[in-house]
Order: C-alpha cells, then sequence, then structure tokens
C-alpha cells in the first residue's frame, strides 16, 4: 500500500480514533528499550470495538502541559511518556506552545487487550495534526512505536507485518491485507479486569528465559507462515500457528527471571474449551497477549454459538466481538 499523507490542519486541535490489534506474533524483547526496537517481527489484526479516542491541542494560553486519560489526570511517569511523543512532535513541527491531551478508551484499559497500542497511535495522529505537522504511514508508524511498539501496527489498516529493522528509520509497520480482505473475528473473552502486571517488566526478563534463544531460531518460519495464511485464508493453519505462538509467549515469561504469570483460572478453563469444542466442530483458536484475558479468533459463521457458550461459563465476565477494520484515523467529535 502507498503512503497516506495526513493533510494539514487549520487549527491547533485534533481528534483520532485508533484501534488496539491482537497480535499472531508477539513482540516481545527488546532491542533498544528507548526506541521499542523488537528482537523480532510481529504480525497483528486491528480490532473494531477496541478503540481510543485521542483530543491534544496546542495553545499558547497552556502554561503547563496537561494529560488526562479517562477523566484523570496521569500520573507523573505515566504522563511524561506521554509528553515524549509530544515533544518529538514539537521539535518535528517548531511547535513550542503548551499542549493538552484528553483520551478515552471503550474497552478495559492494562487488561491485555493492547490498550497502549491504541492510545499512542492515536495520539501520534492526533499530535501530528494538531501541530500541524505532515507525516507519512511509515513515518506515523515510527513516532507512534517510540511510545509503545504494538502502536506501530495499530497505524495501519486492517492487518499489519511490523518489520523489526535495523534502527529507528526501518522499524514500522507496513499492511499485509486491508480490513476488508478476510472476515476474521476475534472474540475477547475477558475473565479479569484488574490491572495486569506491565508488559514492560515482561520485555526487560525476556532474555533471561531459557527459551529466548530457542524461540528467536523459529520465529522467522512461524512469522512467514502467519502471513501465508492471511494472504492464502488459511484458517486452520493461522489458528495452528497462533496457538503455538501464543503458549510459547506465555512459558517465556513463566520462566523468566523473574517469572511472570499472566494466566488466571479462566485463562486456563477457555484455553481447554476452545479444544475441547474443536473436537466437535466448533471451531476456534485462543491467543493471548500479556494478560490474562483470551482472544478467541474464529469465522463469522461461528461468532454467535461461540459467544453464547462463552457467556455460560461462570469464569467470563463479558466478550467483546470485534472484526478487522481501518487503523488511526481522524474525527471532528473532539473531547474537549
Amino acid at each position: 500500500m502507498g503512503k497516506r499523507i495526513l493533510r494539514r490542519s487549520k487549527t491547533s486541535k485534533a481528534t483520532a480514533v485508533s484501534p488496539a490489534n491482537i497480535a499472531f506474533i508477539k513482540y516481545w524483547g527488546k532491542k533498544n528499550s528507548k526506541l521499542n526496537i523488537p528482537f523480532n517481527d510481529s504480525v497483528s489484526m486491528n480490532l473494531d470495538k477496541c478503540l481510543t479516542t485521542t483530543t491534544v491541542e496546542f495553545n499558547p494560553r497552556f502554561r503547563s502541559d496537561k494529560v488526562i486519560v479517562d477523566g484523570k489526570e496521569l500520573a507523573e511517569d505515566k504522563k511524561l511518556r506521554v509528553l515524549n511523543i509530544i515533544d518529538l512532535i514539537r521539535e518535528k513541527s517548531g511547535v513550542s506552545y503548551g499542549v493538552k491531551v484528553v483520551s478515552k478508551n471503550n474497552f478495559p484499559s492494562d487488561s491485555g487487550i493492547a490498550s497502549s497500542a491504541s492510545a499512542f497511535s492515536a495520539l501520534a495522529l492526533a499530535g501530528s495534526v494538531a501541530s500541524d505537522l505532515t507525516l507519512s504511514e511509515k513515518e506515523l508508524s515510527i513516532l507512534a512505536r517510540i511510545g509503545s511498539g504494538s502502536a506501530s501496527r495499530s497505524i495501519v489498516d486492517g492487518f499489519a507485518w511490523w518489520k523489526k529493522g535495523a534502527n529507528n528509520a526501518t522499524s514500522f509497520a507496513a499492511q499485509i491485507a486491508p480490513e476488508s480482505y478476510w472476515d476474521l473475528r476475534d472474540i475477547v473473552v475477558v475473565v479479569e479486569k484488574m490491572k495486569k502486571k506491565s508488559s514492560t517488566e515482561g520485555h526487560g526478563v525476556a532474555l533471561t528465559s531459557p527459551f529466548f534463544k530457542t524461540r528467536q531460531k523459529n520465529l522467522q518460519r512461524r512469522t512467514l507462515g502467519v502471513i501465508g495464511a492471511i494472504k492464502k485464508k488459511n484458517f486452520l493453519k493461522l489458528g495452528e500457528l497462533i496457538e503455538q505462538e501464543a503458549i510459547e509467549l506465555h512459558v517465556m515469561a513463566m520462566t523468566s527471571n523473574p517469572p511472570i504469570f499472566y494466566w488466571n483460572k479462566g485463562t486456563v478453563e477457555i484455553m481447554n474449551k476452545i479444544r475441547k469444542w474443536r473436537e466437535v466442530g466448533l471451531t476456534g483458536f485462543f491467543t493471548m497477549d500479556a494478560g490474562a484475558n483470551v482472544h478467541v479468533i474464529c469465522l463469522a459463521k461461528d461468532v454467535s454459538k461461540l459467544n453464547s457458550r462463552f457467556k455460560r461459563l461462570p469464569e467470563v465476565l463479558f466478550t467483546i466481538s470485534n472484526k478487522p477494520c481501518r487503523g488511526t484515523q481522524l474525527t471532528n467529535k473532539h473531547l474537549f
């Protein structure tokens, strides 16, 4: 897909809406933690019902920078992570005004549904346009990545391939297929709403797992297998590979030093149910990011049946049914 050039804004305020994504091939371990450059490529699909809306305004009347998420001002450490992106935008655009950032999620944050991916991709687009900065899709993916690695993928429409690259200029996401290409569905089965352990912590200790090097040796073949399965719409092959990948990621987390345990009783129960239901012809495949909640990938024809079964399980709090969607987009519906 060609570059998507963002038109210059006539005002200092802009709002973007961006989806979370589910990683079919996971991003785990950083070569460069400051720039979020990973050890391996990753592949994902955008989720149309897990969205972050962010409004950014630069204004000479603002005497200090303010960042509000879901109605609350961010603590200083999280605020600095947001302002790091804002400062990069200021540097590129020449804007020196104070900023106000207001962001809102329509799904549980910090629970393994990639809220940082939707948040920083929305911030990158809204901040760039509010500062009158024109960026290509590649440049926007790079900027979003510095805030959160997985945010690089949410910039792109549909199915994305984040190539690890060798440096800041070569680590970005590109499209594998548009959102309309394949009517896959993702059912987020929520078994825990409490804040999870930070994935940043997991990245930091990833190399301590004895399985890290083995994983790196296997990843290129699996990554190309997942990309090929998407291009050929080979659902069974995709499912086989994403389950292998999800289990491997969590084995690495559990065997790092110190170990990190993201699963709970509900996570294991959902995985077991999925495998059992496949034996009787109801086909779905599980994957998880860094959290207890399970993403079940299925075809559109099986969404209703799977959803009704999940909702009868005592471990399940609720579900969110998603289909592939476009990446980060501008909207005129500002939050302030």
